[in-house]
């Protein structure tokens, strides 16, 4: 399945991607801002992909310009709860203090609140250290859980209401920059290992 919006397509990744996803993840750039740290081995990816690699799993790679820049997620979803666990990397240093990061998580949450509406709570874990990933997160109206004020890996919480109300100005900037007033569109093939609501729209 693929999402395009603002410019930025986010494509589910495949076993032809993973080992460009390793190499991405293994760069020490990358790897410092992770709680986890050791380096991946290809049969670690591997492992990895075959276990994530269902409808309750979503990694995609994150394209701009025809570059693939970076991955985004949603992981772990939990239909009965509603609620899922988010997460990105740009690998693309060029890319970082720029609109893009942002425009892909735009891209995500629309499509996760607005148009699957599987979810109304999303939840990310940040290191304790890591200030320009909590900033940025932010931005999109994550908050800090309580009682995580002394954890190293910190669990922040982002509803929908927050988002709606923090991204409105992000939004309208977004369609301006990108000249894209359109929802994601969602392309692809129906198929079991997406969720059967994807399958619906698809």
């Amino acid at each position: 399945m693929k999402l395009e919006q603002y410019g930025i397509t986010l494509s589910r990744i495949t076993s032809d991607d993973i080992e460009l996803v390793r190499n991405m993840r293994n760069a020490p750039h990358v790897r410092s801002t992770m709680a986890y740290r050791r380096y991946i081995t290809k049969s670690m990816q591997k492992k990895w992909f075959e276990r994530v690699n269902n409808p309750l799993n979503y990694y995609l790679l994150i394209s701009y310009r025809n570059e693939k820049i970076g991955v985004i997620n949603i992981k772990n979803i939990r239909l009965d709860e509603k609620w899922g666990e988010g997460g990105i990397f740009i690998h693309e240093k060029n890319y970082w203090n720029t609109p893009v990061p942002v425009l892909a998580s735009l891209c995500l949450l629309n499509f996760i609140f607005f148009q699957l509406k599987i979810t109304d709570k999303s939840f990310i874990k940040i290191l304790k250290d890591n200030l320009p990933s909590i900033r940025y997160n932010k931005i999109l109206g994550y908050v800090l859980v309580p009682y995580q004020e002394k954890k190293k890996n910190q669990l922040y919480v982002l509803t929908k209401d927050a988002y709606i109300e923090k991204t409105e100005k992000l939004r309208k900037a977004a369609t301006i920059f990108s000249g894209d007033t359109e929802l994601p569109r969602l392309t692809g093939v129906k198929s079991p290992l997406n969720l059967e609501q994807m399958n619906i729209m698809l």
